[in-house]
């Protein structure tokens, strides 16, 4: 029996949509990014620390004007869409979308520390087999300079070859005024 390697393990997880797939951050875009995985038919834990959040969630209501409660309601109720604050889930997940804010800061630059302390939990919990997108709005580089050697460096872990980091930025930006 040929034995398959991570990466096409992992590839044949999400083909046939077992694997189970975390969201950090349920707020306008992590919330619908979830919802469309669920619908999908994965197994989604959308994990934000922000408590109101998740009850909103668990009690199958929608926060985003995007996502309409209905739908909420029933991925809840199917079981497709769970929400916690409780960042130790990811130890059991397969892929992990990071969705936090990134504010810019009056000098223009992008406000990091939201990343960053996504990044500090999810790298209490990496482990081999696991995909991580960058879908935050950031500069060129982060995933590389900032969240690559966080998430490498606990568990001995090495990107490409027994876990995969992507960036992928998001298109919407709300707090934009023009």
């Amino acid at each position: 029996m040929n034995k398959l390697s991570v990466k096409e393990s992992l590839i044949d997880k999400l083909h046939n949509r077992s694997a189970s797939v975390a969201i950090l951050g349920l707020g306008y875009v992590g919330l619908p990014l979830a919802v469309v995985f669920a619908e999908a038919g994965f197994r989604v834990i959308g994990i934000d620390p922000d408590q109101s959040k998740v009850d909103i969630v668990r009690r199958g209501e929608s926060h985003i004007q995007d996502v309409p409660g209905e739908q909420v309601k029933k991925l809840v109720s199917s079981g497709k869409l769970l929400a916690t604050s409780d960042f130790s889930v990811l130890k059991d997940t397969d892929a992990v979308s990071i969705c936090v804010p990134t504010p810019l800061r009056k000098t223009g630059d992008p406000d990091l520390s939201f990343i960053l302390s996504a990044a500090d939990e999810l790298a209490k919990y990496m482990h081999p087999n696991m995909v991580v997108v960058l879908e935050s709005t950031t500069y060129p580089g982060t995933t590389r300079e900032i969240l690559l050697p966080k998430l490498e460096e606990k568990h001995d872990l090495v990107a490409g070859e027994n876990f995969f980091l992507a960036f992928s930025p998001e298109r919407v930006d709300p707090g934009r005024q023009d």
